[in-house]
């Protein structure tokens, strides 16, 4: 079977996506690529290996005078279009009127629908959703029957998936066998006496080709401000002023440390409880998320105002309970004060000190609450109860918990009914089905563990193994659900 993979290239991807091109082309793999370009900072890298009409260039396609965006053309849209416009991330384009974005991703709609359909994708390949125009992709690729893959991190359990939709959803072919099972049971046992971090990285060993270095393609400094003039100038209707600032704080540490020093250390002088000795005798706990982020924008973007999900919480806990807010330690320096501040005010609501353990606080609260976090994972395998407010992989193993419209019941049942130790290892056997030892991220991370020689073969490896798994499992899928002719009399 032939593929046709629609890469979307958002941000540095289009460094990993040309390196799957030249795999691919090396070894004479049956599949084909196009890709679409949101932005113009790797139009060259990508023109060297694809036809130009198999780019889709949002930067020169997107029309120049915005018009009214025809609510008509969304009758058969996957999903929310408003809930996947509400996934912005609030430090950029804010100042936008609310008909201006309404108009805005009705154009990119069309733009992505048209260019998928002419290109007769297959598949879209979609790094880490966290913006509109990505979930709109995800929803048109949906539309039109496409497969959708998008390679996500199993957090505590490490390696990555093929996720099949915006909220990390395993792939259809996810299912638990013996020999996951055993790993299931043996990562349980492993994590309950040395528990692992949320993400963790192989460990680089000096000399072995696998860790050598891939072409990294990162342009000097120079280069890319010189760069980021070129599309201000070519679409000053895209341009957004709230770039420059974060692109200063990205590249300058000069300017940027000092800055996030002073706020960190006010922002950890803001706590009511310093060590576990201090918790309430019963508590409910509610790690914050890091925000903006992917991880919460994209899932669940009604909680991206956080004091949503802790007035959610501390009007919905039983009485006697006290709700522990505790901050995200990478949030530290980035959070504002008057946020903490706030937080203290609230009646039922105490805030940890940032040092205090997570881990031990999982252990203790009588329900570990978050909206897409990773706590709730470690308190899944741990066996303490714990509740999600967004979907995500956690929520896909704990199950069915859903908050709807009656949260104050659902809390109380997640608390008197937590996992037994076999639901967890058949919910964890499922994934580890699925799972692939490489790592994804973006390109320039420090250390560079993804543009290592050994981590893109083994990706370009688990995305060829993917296609043929999901490719059996719609076969079978069909056999399974076809009706037979009948028989006359």
């Amino acid at each position: 079977m032939r593929h046709k993979i629609a890469f979307y290239d958002f941000g540095s991807t289009a460094i990993m996506h040309r390196h799957f091109i030249d795999l691919a082309r090396r070894e004479g793999a049956s599949v084909s690529f196009c890709a679409i370009q949101p932005n113009p900072y790797y139009r060259a890298l990508m023109r060297e290996v694809l036809d130009p009409a198999d780019i889709l260039d949002v930067f020169a396609a997107l029309p120049r005078r915005q018009t009214r965006g025809d609510p008509s053309l969304l009758t058969s849209y996957q999903g929310g279009f408003i809930e996947d416009l509400a996934s912005l991330k609030r430090t950029l384009r804010r100042d936008r009127p609310g008909n201006w974005w309404f108009d805005h991703g009705v154009a990119i709609y069309r733009l992505y629908k048209e260019f998928l359909r002419s290109r007769q994708a297959t598949h879209l390949f979609m790094p880490t959703i966290e913006s509109p125009e990505q979930k709109i992709a995800v929803a048109v690729a949906r539309e039109l029957g496409l497969g959708v893959m998008v390679p996500t991190d199993m957090r505590n359990v490490s390696g990555g998936y093929f996720a099949c939709d915006c909220v990390e959803t395993p792939p259809l072919y996810a299912e638990a066998t013996a020999e996951t099972r055993a790993r299931a049971a043996q990562l349980v046992r492993d994590f309950r006496n040395n528990p692992l971090p949320a993400r963790y990285l192989p460990e680089v060993i000096p000399g072995d080709p696998e860790f050598e270095f891939v072409e990294r393609y990162l342009p000097p400094l120079w280069q890319r401000m010189l760069r980021f003039v070129q599309a201000a100038l070519e679409r000053p209707d895209l341009f957004e002023p709230a770039v420059i600032r974060l692109s200063l704080m990205r590249n300058f540490a000069l300017i940027r440390e000092p800055i996030r020093r002073r706020r960190a250390r006010r922002n950890a002088a803001q706590y009511d409880i310093a060590d576990l000795g201090d918790l309430p005798r019963r508590f409910i706990y509610y790690p914050l998320h890091f925000t903006p982020e992917a991880s919460i924008n994209t899932p669940a973007p009604f909680y991206v105002d956080q004091l949503r999900a802790v007035d959610a919480l501390r009007l919905a806990m039983p009485n006697g309970c006290v709700l522990v807010v505790k901050e995200h330690p990478a949030c530290l320096p980035l959070r504002s004060t008057s946020f903490l501040r706030k937080l203290r005010r609230l009646p039922g609501v105490s805030v940890a000190k940032v040092s205090m353990s997570s881990l031990e606080l999982v252990k203790r609260a009588a329900l570990t609450a978050t909206v897409t976090g990773t706590a709730a994972m470690e308190a899944f395998l741990l066996g303490r109860p714990a509740t999600l407010m967004g979907p995500a992989i956690p929520s896909w193993l704990i199950g069915p918990h859903p908050p709807g419209s009656d949260l104050r019941a659902s809390i109380a049942g997640a608390i008197d009914n937590p996992p037994t130790d076999e639901y967890i290892i058949e919910r964890l056997a499922q994934l580890l089905s699925v799972r692939y030892p490489f790592v994804y991220g973006s390109a320039h991370e420090p250390g560079e563990p993804v543009l290592r020689r050994g981590n893109m073969r083994r990706m370009w490896e688990a995305l060829k193994d993917h296609l043929e798994r999901e490719a059996r499992a719609k076969e079978q899928a069909g056999a399974a659900t076809a009706v037979p002719f009948a028989v006359s009399a």
